[in-house]
């Protein structure tokens, strides 16, 4: 049986869960040979927003027909939906929880996920990434259309955008979660400063140095500020972790100032 589409992998379970391996091994059951790519196993457990943002910055770098799969699903065992997305030549399956609110664009067409014949028997309460995502990521990936998963959906449960206000030389965002260096993401893009220079950099009050052309350039400069390779603004200490050196962030205002 030759390869099916490439399939990803996107879950909160941990690097170390034996649940990764166990999705995997359900679909090289029913997809020999079939590429599959650990996106992040990483996300804050259960953050749909963290979720949604990591796949809508990175799906792009993928062959256009690969299969991305999310697995960050605090409903499970509820009756929230399935959803598989059809955008162009690729697919998304993703409980209906907002983690496919950044991705999701006009023109593209979502399926319920109800057709429990490609289904693993019986389906578990807890684990619907083995007995329903990986086996009809699998099935997909051999070349089921997902008009045969279910009937089309028009109301799928979205998220709000992320908070950012640009005003009279002045952008304000929020800190949206940490990476694995303790970085702070922020939902500040640097589109958002049209073109200006950067005045002054302040979280929760706090002056921040930057923006940065490196890491390297704020050794001993306490907290910095860089664009990322996602052209958000982010928030670090260099070899240090800027989220344990600000502590309490959720609730915390970036403020950039523009000249």
């Amino acid at each position: 049986m030759a390869p099916g589409r490439l399939i990803t992998l996107t879950t909160d379970f941990g690097p170390s869960s034996c649940f990764v391996g166990i999705m995997k091994g359900v679909i090289s059951s029913i997809a020999p040979g079939v590429q599959v790519v650990d996106l992040t196993h990483a996300i804050t457990p259960g953050s749909i927003r963290e979720a949604a943002f990591i796949l809508s910055k990175s799906y792009a770098f993928f062959p256009e027909n690969s299969v991305h799969v999310v697995v960050v699903d605090p409903g499970v065992g509820t009756k929230r939906r399935i959803l598989c997305l059809v955008k162009g030549k690729t697919l998304f399956l993703a409980p209906d929880n907002g983690v496919l609110s950044f991705v999701m664009g006009k023109g593209d067409r979502l399926y319920r996920v109800s057709e429990d014949a490609f289904f693993l028997k019986p389906v578990s309460r807890t684990f619907h990434g083995r007995d329903v995502f990986a086996p009809v990521a699998a099935f997909l990936s051999r070349g089921l259309s997902p008009i045969s998963l279910g009937p089309k959906v028009s109301d799928p449960v979205k998220i709000a955008p992320s908070k950012v206000k640009v005003e009279g030389g002045r952008v304000v965002g929020e800190l949206l979660f940490p990476d694995t260096f303790g970085n702070l993401i922020t939902s500040i893009e640097e589109g958002h400063l049209e073109g200006k220079r950067v005045r002054k950099i302040t979280v929760g009050g706090r002056k921040v140095e930057g923006p940065l052309e490196s890491f390297e350039e704020g050794r001993g400069k306490g907290l910095c500020a860089i664009f990322d390779s996602f052209g958000h603004l982010e928030i670090f200490c260099y070899l240090e972790s800027a989220k344990e050196l600000i502590g309490n962030w959720r609730e915390l205002e970036v403020e950039v100032l523009l000249e």
